[in-house]
């Protein structure tokens, strides 16, 4: 129920003022205030909020038509060599994570670490007298 008891709710199924949210006033509850106007000064009262945002708008576009017009290819050329220089510095950056990649495989150590653990299993020998033991064998 709202807050008057009566059971009334608006259109969209909320109760006038009995929302949780905070209101714009910092008051408990819903945004009331649309019921306090009429639908004429609603209207009027959105219109008055878009208009400095689609101004704002207008100039923007005009503003990028007469740049286009004066230094269009100058712009242009600008946009292709910063564009060419950041693909650049991320191709060089590509090309330096796959040579690290590369360096990390290369030194994995799985191998290395299986060696030197079977190698202590093996009677307690060092790794180095497995290895000539080994090397030994391969002869």
């Amino acid at each position: 129920m709202n807050e008057h008891g009566d059971g009334r709710e608006d259109r969209d199924g909320s109760r006038p003022g009995g929302d949780d949210e905070g209101r714009r006033d910092g008051r408990p509850g819903g945004d009331t205030r649309f019921l306090q106007l009429e639908a004429s000064e609603l209207l009027y009262s959105e219109a008055e909020a878009v208009v400095r945002p689609a101004v704002r708008e207008l100039l923007m576009e005009a503003a990028k038509e007469q740049l286009r017009q004066r230094f269009g290819r100058q712009i242009t050329a600008l946009a292709e060599l910063a564009v060419d220089d950041a693909l650049n510095d991320l191709e060089a950056s590509l090309e330096i994570e796959t040579r690290i990649k590369r360096h990390r495989e290369d030194r994995r150590t799985d191998d290395r670490l299986r060696e030197v653990f079977a190698a202590r299993t093996g009677g307690g020998q060092s790794v180095a007298k497995a290895r000539a033991r080994r090397g030994k064998r391969k002869r």
